[in-house]
């Protein structure tokens, strides 16, 4: 009987970890910004590309935190913590912090092994969250375990002493320190006498959206009760998680036996594909070409062509016929976020009007005044060849992606007058994050842009922002900076500047052979410095590692944002390596050289990069200035994004927003923020990224 019973209990759990396997549990965002249940890490992860913001209030602590999944297997969230956030008479604690968590997984779930991740909660901050672990999740239908150890804060409820001080004595030791942030602590990971042991269940009642949760947590909350905040704490809490909508998600909980928290959490894949759109001001019937007026009898094939290209948004500059059935066309993307989406346009138009003799064309790009790759395609005359399923192997063959292909003397040569103008304007905000005092302020402004194109690749650019409504004049902190104040009197700007000139610059911008483009400049070159400079980039056509150079001489500009200068001005300068690496849409870049401080040393960047327009990255400099001179954060560090508007908006456009977020502003490893960089103005126009989107120019 004992047998037969135990015969059906395995082959019960048996067919219970096979369902469940089937089915992948949802994954949300704990109280710290990170997959997990209430205040515990899970062994979960977001799928690659998500990025997702997460709030969560309690009288402990309020945390605001953004997480990002840059690979399948490691997932990141930079957190911002007010402690104390209610200012209870009785708490002492003032503090506010920053902190960077990390996590990878080490294998995923599979029938008869669960999940199983290792993560540090505060990689690089003042170790007010110290803490790692290694954890692990297994789901059972709707029901997901998790159970992990923990060390630091995640030990103060020990079991035992710490496993890994049988490998080196030195793991049996931990700091209690709590520093100004901004270095690691290699010798406190997974460091300390004790272990502790944490564990949780979230329950899935999926026809009311709803989750049930409970965890035990192995932080005390020592520091807090130290200070006040807490008298006493109860490992056990509690929780139900509401998800009013696809990704996002509402909770609220017990924690610690004492409090009540609320949290919401947003997330948003920033590696979706976009499908293509209909042209903004031509194309009735989507992908299928169609003319846009009735011909007039004067009209040529090429003034057809350039014409409804035009009003698709692709300028057609010249054309020229190569041999009897060879067109080589140049044209300038203006209004497709994908390049693929412009290059099918073009081809489309082609198909519909070049002469009937014509059985293949050039396209070549010409982007910032440089030419930067051409394709041929063998011709399919007629639309009924266009409504055509293709395969890939179809499209390689039609395709053939190769160096630019220079147009001398074309036969046909759209008209251009200048000077053009074009003008711009919309409104914006701009936030001033993490003062103690108050961390986000605002301003609201309006911004007008002007253009004028000379010509030969020379151009004017001016930008005017005028005030709307800002938050900036109520901030009272001081520099402490015992460098050259080249940022951190960011302030005086920010409110002596609400409304002013934030750019009046002449550009040039050109090549000298297919693989060496150039750039010069010179005016108002942003908010804080005038000046003028240059920058080179070689970049050989199909190879994805590119080589730069800059030189710019500047001087700071008057705190009112208009023409007087300050006594400050130096040259700054850097060379660069940039790899478009095959690893997971990842690119690379290092700068060596001379910044605005006049301190000398290097930047990393790290950016994740998708078609879309998407990019996500982060950057770390560290020069000769010494942490202690460098101030709080002791180097320059943060997060850079990019965020594409063609995804969100009903018609096709190039436009974004760009933004860089520093925990710390301090005035080592500054360069400026004027875009110079040919290496990003050119980055769509690689091979790899032309090759991830054949399959988009042509029809299917």
């Amino acid at each position: 009987m004992n047998r037969d019973f135990c015969m059906r209990a395995v082959l019960i759990c048996s067919i219970g970890l096979l369902l469940s396997s089937l089915v992948a549990p949802p994954v949300e965002a704990s109280n710290f910004g990170v997959p997990g249940i209430l205040d515990i890490p899970s062994a979960r992860m977001n799928a690659e590309g998500d990025l997702a913001l997460t709030y969560h209030r309690q009288d402990i602590a309020d945390n605001f935190s953004l997480g990002y999944q840059p690979t399948p297997w490691l997932q990141t969230a930079f957190r911002y913590t007010i402690f104390n956030p209610r200012g209870l008479d009785r708490s002492t604690d003032e503090l506010k912090d920053r902190s960077f968590e990390v996590r990878a997984r080490l294998w995923q779930e599979r029938v008869w092994l669960p999940e199983v991740s290792i993560g540090i909660r505060d990689l690089v901050g003042t170790g007010a969250w110290n803490g790692e672990y290694v954890v692990a999740s297994k789901a059972f239908g709707p029901l997901d375990l998790t159970m992990g150890l923990g060390w630091g804060r995640l030990a103060e409820r020990d079991i035992g002493s710490n496993p890994l001080s049988r490998i080196s004595s030195r793991f049996s030791r931990r700091s209690s320190s709590v520093g100004l942030g901004g270095t690691f602590s290699f010798g406190d990971y997974f460091s300390g006498p004790d272990v502790g042991a944490f564990g949780g269940l979230r329950y899935q009642l999926p026809r009311w959206n709803l989750a049930l949760e409970a965890a035990y947590n192995s932080d005390s909350y020592a520091r807090e009760r130290r200070r006040n905040t807490i008298s006493d704490t109860d490992p056990w809490s509690f929780g139900v998680v509401w998800e009013p909508a696809e990704n996002v998600t509402i909770g609220a909980s017990w924690q610690q036996g004492n409090e009540v928290a609320l949290r919401i959490s947003s997330k948003i894949s920033t590696s979706t594909t976009t499908a293509r759109k209909l042209p903004n001001r031509f194309g009735a019937r989507g992908t299928e070409p169609a003319p846009s007026r009735r011909p007039r009898p004067s009209d040529t094939w090429y003034q057809l062509l350039s014409s409804d290209a035009t009003l698709s948004g692709v300028t057609v500059r010249s054309a020229k016929r190569l041999d009897d059935d060879t067109l080589n066309i140049v044209y300038t993307n203006r209004d497709y976020q994908y390049e693929a989406d412009a290059m099918r346009r073009l081809l489309a138009l082609t198909d519909l009007y070049a002469p009937r003799d014509v059985r293949s064309v050039v396209i070549t790009s010409r982007t910032a005044g440089a030419d930067t790759h051409s394709a041929h395609y063998g011709l399919r005359r007629g639309r009924e060849a266009w409504a055509a399923e293709v395969d890939d192997s179809q499209t390689r063959r039609d395709v053939i992606i190769m160096p630019p292909m220079r147009v001398t003397d074309p036969d046909y040569e759209a008209p251009f007058r200048y000077p053009s103008v074009s003008f711009s304007g919309g409104l914006g905000a701009r936030a001033y994050l993490f003062d103690p005092d108050r961390p986000f302020r605002y301003q609201l402004y309006a911004r007008i842009g002007a253009n004028v194109n000379l010509g030969e690749g020379l151009a004017v650019t001016a930008s005017w922002v005028q005030n709307i409504h800002s938050q900036f004049g109520g901030i009272t902190r001081v520099s402490d900076s015992v460098l050259p104040k080249v940022r951190s009197d960011v302030v005086r700007y920010l409110q002596e500047g609400k409304s002013g000139l934030d750019s009046l610059v002449l550009t040039k911008r050109g090549q000298f052979t297919d693989d060496l483009y150039y750039l010069g400049f010179a005016g108002v070159l942003e908010e804080m410095y005038t000046g003028g400079g240059g920058e080179l980039l070689y970049r050989p056509f199909g190879s994805r590692v590119a080589f730069g150079a800059n030189v710019i001489g500047v001087q700071q500009r008057d705190f009112d944002k208009r023409f007087g200068l300050q006594d400050y001005r130096t040259w700054i300068g850097h060379l660069s390596v940039y790899w478009a690496s095959p690893l997971y849409n990842f690119d690379v870049a290092l700068h060596a050289g001379r910044y605005l401080a006049k301190d000398v040393g290097g930047t990393l960047e790290l950016t994740k990069r998708f078609a879309n327009g998407w990019s996500v990255g982060a950057f770390a400099t560290i020069t000769d200035v010494p942490f202690s001179d460098f101030g709080e954060g002791s180097f320059d560090k943060g997060l850079i994004f990019r965020i594409p508007f063609n995804p969100y908006v009903g018609f096709n456009t190039r436009g974004r927003y760009a933004a860089a977020m520093r925990p710390i502003q301090r005035d080592g490893g500054q360069r400026l923020y004027w875009g110079t960089t040919l290496w990003e103005t050119h980055r769509r126009s690689g091979l790899d990224h032309l090759n991830q989107d054949r399959r988009r120019m042509v029809p299917q």
